[in-house]
């Protein structure tokens, strides 16, 4: 059988300038001044050495500050064992996940998913496995859900260990519903499985659908490992500063790992976080208001060309399907780049089946210059190919 080609994100973004860009999923906006002077004031005070593996006090206290006013779930940041951990972003805590609890086992993701969820256990002797979503909302089958975890969890060679629900998730954007995350809690006591949270877009949902963090569901504290990451809501991806948390027998073995592949976070980069991370009340709220402007203008600007546009209820990416007259995301894609110098990301990268491949992801997380020039950019090249079509 022949295996089907992925597109390569990185690969994609090389080929096309910055002003092109709504392929990589990072916020390229600018940086908060007042954060990038506390860095610069700390590193200039020679403040760049070793720290703890699970990250200094003072910004785990900050971020058990956040976890209680916008997830409405009390960490203690001194607590022994450890309930909090600062990580090397969100990514430096799905690999402490990894090599802690799944090698050897297998994780549940929806499709279409985020593919490092799925490299990361391969490459540290685990596995995954695929459940798609359905429909033009992308919707959970709940009976589907219990019937292939039954399946999975007792079968003798990487048997099911856990379930990865990203929410708001990469790439799609879509807000799991309040009765899909009880139906995914359910699941999990029944099978008695492990949820790894990937929270990293929580602070960009715009819609009516709220975020619901599994973990304060009753009886999920207990088997959630909640992640999340500073590099988007902070515009501070080279940063590597994210943060992983929940019940003590869980997060506290996560620290071995943490310690071990990365030392630390970035010492300097810490403090002048945890300086800034909760002066701003209206923080969270200024940055949904601004993304829900940017989504609205790039959604009418996109429909324009035909294409079909997926109601996420989030607006760091937009999902959609492409329009009419091509033959796949991948074509379009190609075209983009040779025509336009722009270029988002095909379906496929986040699929194993084809049902995707008419899609695409483009992420907006550009300043708006940027994004509407690269928007306008996209629509001549749509519209002049669609006119010479016709020809």
């Amino acid at each position: 059988m022949k295996t089907k080609s992925r597109p390569d994100i990185r690969a994609i973004t090389r080929l096309v300038p910055a002003s092109g860009n709504l392929v990589q999923g990072q916020s390229e906006l600018a940086i908060n001044p007042v954060l990038a002077t506390a860095a610069s004031r700390i590193i200039a005070a020679s403040q760049n050495h070793y720290g703890p593996a699970e990250g200094l006090l003072e910004l785990r206290k900050a971020v058990a500050e956040k976890i209680a006013a916008l997830n409405g779930i009390l960490i203690d940041p001194e607590a022994v064992p450890l309930q909090l951990l600062i990580t090397h972003g969100a990514t430096g805590a799905l690999i402490a996940i990894a090599q802690t609890y799944l090698r050897s086992a297998s994780a549940l993701v929806f499709e279409p998913y985020y593919p490092y969820h799925r490299q990361i256990l391969n490459e540290l002797g685990g596995t995954t496995e695929v459940l798609s979503l359905h429909g033009e909302k992308l919707e959970l089958d709940g009976d589907e859900l219990r019937t292939r975890c039954r399946e999975l969890k007792n079968r003798r060679i990487s048997p099911l260990r856990a379930i990865i629900l990203c929410t708001p998730v990469n790439p799609t954007g879509k807000v799991f519903s309040r009765s899909e995350v009880e139906t995914i809690a359910a699941v999990c006591h029944e099978f008695d499985l492990l949820c790894v949270a990937d929270e990293v877009y929580e602070h960009y949902v715009v819609g009516g659908q709220p975020h619901i963090s599994i973990a304060t569901l009753p009886g999920m504290w207990e088997r959630t490992i909640t992640v999340n990451s500073f590099s988007k809501s902070w515009n501070i991806s080279g940063w590597r500063l994210g943060y992983v948390y929940g019940d003590a027998h869980l997060v506290s073995a996560l620290n071995k790992a943490n310690n071990v592949f990365y030392v630390c976070s970035p010492t300097p980069l810490q403090r002048a976080l945890s300086e800034v991370l909760m002066t701003d009340p209206l923080y969270y709220a200024d940055l949904s208001e601004r993304f829900t402007v940017k989504r609205r203008f790039a959604v009418q600007g996109l429909e324009q060309v035909g294409f079909e546009i997926y109601d996420s209820g989030s607006a760091f990416y937009v999902w959609t399907r492409i329009p009419d007259g091509f033959e796949d995301a991948m074509q379009l894609n190609e075209m983009l780049i040779d025509r336009a110098g722009v270029a988002g990301v095909p379906g496929s990268a986040f699929a194993d089946g084809d049902q995707w491949d008419n899609c695409m992801r483009l992420c907006i997380a550009r300043e708006d210059g940027v994004l509407q020039g690269a928007l306008d950019k996209l629509q001549s090249a749509v519209k002049t190919y669609q006119r010479q079509a016709k020809v």
